[in-house]
């Protein structure tokens, strides 16, 4: 045997070994990795699992009008911080212990649509600015709940009416000479005739001329409802002798959606718009989020596993 031949052969066969177990080694190496990144992954999907139709999830969030006005929030610390956190003329606040995210399916109707959509997609721990158009939130304005009424009225000194309407406006049975505080407008008047025969009475009302009145206000009510109106004219013997009150409502174009009233009924309304040139008031029955654009500041807190 030529021994030059036999060691080429040993050190061909060497060569090819080593080459193929290197090549065994990358292999098993790759699998290796592969396997690692392929658990990493598997366990980073599972950490930022985003929120999905069908799950339960908790949320913490802030509800905001477009002039940054709170409506309605879950967290305790931007309830009691007016200063920081001002509020809407409807803001109801609560005791602290009952303030903590807000748990819900997302899908099953709890809320309305455009908060249900814009939870879908976050992560636990993701804040958003979800805005939300009256068609996905409470809907148009009912326009039956709207009513107007003119800046400066013009009233009449003497107001007739039959018996059960005095009845329902005052809350007394009607006399020669009662004195009488009226409801809307707080100014003084008095029964000036009372016919029972023909079911009628006439009011005379004695407003003081230059005053103001508070109107449309309740004492009692948190936050403060109501504005002034003042005593511009009063002529007794205008109008055929009916007389005419001149009163201008003491409001600008600046307080339309930050006054709230409540009426003779009971009912709660908000000071839409005022409007100088059409000599126009709009007061709002609608509930103060119906019509508008809705802004809410959410976090996602956690998705429960059902």
């Amino acid at each position: 045997m030529n021994v030059k031949h036999a060691k080429t052969d040993i050190n061909a066969a060497f060569s090819m070994a080593f080459i193929v177990l290197v090549a065994i080694l990358m292999v098993s190496a790759s699998s290796v990795v592969i396997l690692l990144y392929q658990g990493g992954q598997g366990e980073r999907s599972a950490e930022i699992q985003p929120a999905k139709w069908g799950d339960d999830v908790k949320v913490d969030y802030v509800g905001r009008l477009s002039d940054g006005r709170v409506f309605d929030t879950s967290i305790w610390s931007v309830a009691s911080n007016d200063a920081m956190y001002p509020k809407s003329l409807n803001f109801q606040s609560r005791e602290e212990s009952t303030y903590s995210p807000l748990e819900f399916e997302i899908g099953n109707g709890q809320m309305i649509r455009g908060f249900e959509r814009g939870v879908i997609g976050l992560v636990v721990g993701e804040t958003k600015v979800i805005t939300i158009l009256p068609a996905d939130g409470y809907g148009p304005l009912n326009q039956t709940k709207l009513k107007s009424i003119q800046l400066v009225q013009s009233l009449p000194v003497f107001e007739s009416m039959n018996i059960s309407t005095f009845m329902a406006k005052f809350s007394v049975s009607p006399e020669m000479g009662l004195a009488l505080i009226d409801p809307i407008w707080g100014w003084d008047a008095s029964v000036f005739d009372l016919n029972y025969d023909a079911d009628r009475v006439t009011v005379m009302n004695t407003p003081v001329l230059g005053s103001l009145y508070k109107v449309y206000g309740d004492p009692e009510a948190v936050p403060e409802t109501g504005w002034y109106a003042e005593i511009e004219d009063v002529d007794s013997s205008a109008n055929g002798g009916l007389g005419v009150i001149s009163v201008r409502h003491i409001l600008d174009p600046q307080d339309g959606g930050r006054v709230k009233g409540i009426d003779p009924s009971g009912s709660e309304f908000i000071v839409m718009t005022v409007d100088s040139l059409s000599n126009s008031i709009v007061l709002n029955y609608n509930s103060e989020v119906t019509g508008v654009t809705l802004y809410f500041t959410v976090t996602l807190v956690e998705i429960v596993n059902k």
